[in-house]
């Protein structure tokens, strides 16, 4: 299926690691990372159920940009920020990933496969925003 159109949030929720804060709160920017999106949940039970899928499976393997295959290290949470961000600019950059799944998988994964999809809501470029709230 790929890339959809999504309509622009009010507001996203942002995981980063804590060492990367200073930057991002001089530059009033998420910059995108690999990847022609910067990528962004819009809530924070959102944000929850994606780091399960993602982060929170340590040693498991995952496919990052480019096809390369890595594992997920171990998550330190006390290593990590949510950031709440207003963001601004262009209302058309908003994206969605919907992921492509042969066709012949069960009900069960295809369910699985589009919650994933509507967790994540992507910025095409860098983001910048106006207003913040961190998250700890």
């Amino acid at each position: 299926m790929g890339y959809v159109n999504a309509k622009a949030p009010k507001e996203v929720y942002h995981l980063t690691q804590s060492k990367n804060l200073p930057s991002i709160l001089n530059e009033k920017t998420i910059k995108r990372f690999s990847d022609q999106e910067c990528w962004f949940c819009e809530s924070i039970p959102n944000l929850k159920k994606y780091m399960e899928y993602t982060v929170l499976q340590e040693g498991k393997l995952y496919y990052g940009s480019g096809g390369i295959s890595s594992y997920y290290p171990k998550f330190v949470p006390e290593d990590y920020v949510v950031l709440k961000l207003t963001p601004e600019g262009r209302n058309d950059r908003w994206v969605r990933w919907m992921q492509e799944i042969p066709e012949d998988v069960d009900q069960s994964f295809r369910d699985r496969a589009t919650e994933f999809s509507n967790l994540k809501i992507g910025y095409r470029g860098n983001l910048r925003f106006s207003e913040y709230e961190i998250i700890e």
